[in-house]
């Protein structure tokens, strides 16, 4: 002990020094990091209001973009509007019939080409199903939407294009309110810092110590994350097991799993309700069309159902036109043998290609194709 105590003693002054050096490098190396994320060219397509947690699209933007691990990249342009679509006069030409689909990232088309969504695939087979008619499908979707964001994106955007129907794309997790639930994870001063986040990542131990130390200091971990259910879905054990898939779905009750939360149907309703009176102060009608999860489609216990059918009561009340694309996406599935989802809830190129057929015939058959205004 004499002999540390002794070493350090003399050589304080040196490792003063050193740790100093160290800890100003690390600070030197955040600043730098920092700069170059202020002055690197941006990937991003979309913004977030910083006060309001609201997400806008950047107009005139284009970007390639890889969703898919391996896949190809697509192309994300965004028009001079501020919408995926092509370029789109607010004024109406004559004897055309316009919709206007409001959606999340499923109507907005992650992880596929403009072309190959369901909106502009719908748009092409109305075309050639009546030649005689101009008919214009305008995606005002952005990815992560809820209900509360697309009731002011229809109030403040969507009538402006003077719609003869408004096609909502509904997803389960659409009763999630701007910018998440108060007692969700989100980043905090530590997820901000670039060498603490390399420095844990180092070991797994370091990352234990880490999440203790975290929790100590009153940081937030996984455990309340939005996407803690990732781990129990990979595992694929809901697939014939009961309690695994409940298990499931109430981990993902800040995202999906909301859908089989009483509570949530109470604010859906006040929103589809408020949808419908926008709509028909405009004169237009309002159809839903319900998009489901995969491990509902690859499961087939009764539960999964539940939430289709309160939406399914909601309209029907309300007489509102709506498709439940869940029996369709059970056929689909014993069908083919291609893959209908690239992940969770985001249909590939063929499920959009399917989508759009099935949406075009019920939109015929509903009588929502009739002269526009």
């Amino acid at each position: 002990m004499t002999r540390i105590t002794s070493f350090f003693k003399r050589n304080f002054t040196n490792l003063l020094l050193f740790v100093g050096a160290i800890l100003l490098t690390l600070l030197l190396i955040e600043v730098g990091h920092s700069i170059y994320q202020l002055i690197r060219p941006s990937k991003a397509y979309f913004r977030i209001d910083q006060t309001t947690q609201e997400r806008y699209l950047i107009p005139r933007m284009v970007r390639k973009k890889k969703f898919i691990k391996n896949g190809t990249e697509i192309t994300i342009k965004i028009n001079s509007l501020g919408w995926r679509d092509r370029e789109i006069s607010l004024e109406k030409q004559e004897d055309t019939f316009r919709i206007v689909a409001l959606g999340d990232s499923i109507t907005f088309g992650w992880g596929v080409e403009l072309y190959e969504t369901y909106v502009k695939q719908l748009e092409t087979i109305l075309k050639k199903q009546n030649s005689h008619k101009n008919y214009e499908v305008i995606n005002i979707s952005i990815e992560d939407l809820g209900l509360q964001e697309e009731l002011k994106l229809l109030k403040q955007v969507g009538l402006n294009f003077q719609p003869d129907l408004v096609l909502l794309g509904f997803y389960l997790n659409d009763a999630r309110p701007i910018g998440g639930f108060s007692n969700e994870l989100k980043p905090t001063w530590f997820h901000r810092r670039y060498i603490l986040r390399q420095i844990v990542n180092l070991t797994p131990f370091t990352k234990a110590i880490a999440k203790k130390a975290l929790i100590k200091f009153g940081v937030r971990t996984v455990a309340e994350s939005r996407f803690r259910w990732i781990n129990t879905f990979t595992k694929r054990e809901w697939v014939t097991d009961q309690d695994k898939m409940k298990q499931l779905i109430k981990s993902a009750d800040l995202d999906w799993g909301l859908a089989w939360k009483p509570e949530s149907w109470i604010a859906i309703d006040q929103y589809i309700q408020e949808m419908q009176e926008v709509t028909q102060s405009a004169g237009c009608p309002l159809t839903v069309v319900c998009f489901p999860v995969s491990v509902q489609v690859e499961s087939d216990f009764t539960f999964l159902d539940e939430p289709q059918q309160h939406l399914s009561k909601i309209c029907r009340s309300r007489s509102i036109p709506f498709l439940n694309l869940l029996p369709s996406f059970r056929h689909w599935n014993t069908m083919v043998e291609e893959s209908l989802f690239f992940d969770l809830c985001h249909p590939t190129p063929l499920a959009h290609q399917k989508t759009a057929q099935v949406v075009s015939e019920f939109l015929y058959t509903e009588g929502l194709l009739l002269n526009p205004k």
